[in-house]
């Protein structure tokens, strides 16, 4: 009787390790996924690509850059820089990771800023055929500098980057080692029917999500 209870034990656990090796797969495959859609939104390889992108920003720009320029990234940061990073984290940037490096900045001319017929740009910051950063400037005394990104974007990217955050994989996870603590001979078929339901409603969030 104890053989065959522990022996039932053995397979829940086997069920549950099972169990999380699925739901961390289909968490990666989903991060995997949300990463390459943010790839293909900010790639931008191409004038055209820019064009568009801007325009999907809301701006209206003249079709060729009136500038484009070699830049490094600065590999130290000082208190003047360091707000600009903080205008480039709120657009979701995170150019930190590509300080020291070669890039592009690339200007286009903005002809649809409110009160601002003229000198007004938008600064592309470009490396390897993406787009890592960028800002609305007004170019003359007392100008501005503004989020490129609109925040129809930031709240798309939000929330893709939202649905792969709130999968539960922490509750099964937590439910494995509980399970590993407890004594196996006391495991019944609620145990399993419990964490079958923990299953199907974690995996409805991640297939939801996409």
């Amino acid at each position: 009787m104890s053989s065959r209870t522990s022996k039932k034990g053995n397979k829940i656990i086997l069920f549950v390790i099972l169990v999380v090796i699925i739901l961390l797969g289909l968490f990666f495959f989903k991060k995997a996924k949300t990463e390459a859609e943010q790839d293909s939104m900010f790639s931008m390889s191409s004038n055209s690509q820019r064009v568009k992108f801007l325009n999907e920003q809301g701006w209206i720009v003249k079709p060729d850059p009136v500038k484009k320029e070699e830049i490094i990234i600065p590999s130290e940061v000082n208190e003047t820089y360091a707000e600009y990073l903080k205008l480039l984290n709120e657009q979701g940037f995170n150019i930190k990771e590509h300080m020291g490096k070669d890039a592009m900045m690339i200007t286009y001319e903005i002809l649809n800023y409110p009160d601002f017929p003229e000198n007004v740009v938008a600064n592309m910051i470009i490396l390897d055929d993406k787009l890592i950063g960028g800002d609305v400037s007004l170019n003359e005394e007392g100008g501005f500098v503004v989020p490129l990104i609109s925040d129809k974007t930031k709240n798309e990217l939000m929330e893709q980057n939202t649905a792969t955050e709130t999968v539960s994989i922490t509750d099964v996870m937590e439910t494995t080692i509980k399970i590993k603590e407890e004594n196996t001979e006391t495991m019944t078929e609620t145990t399993v029917e419990t964490l079958t339901d923990t299953v199907l409603e974690t995996s409805d969030v991640i297939t939801t999500a996409e």
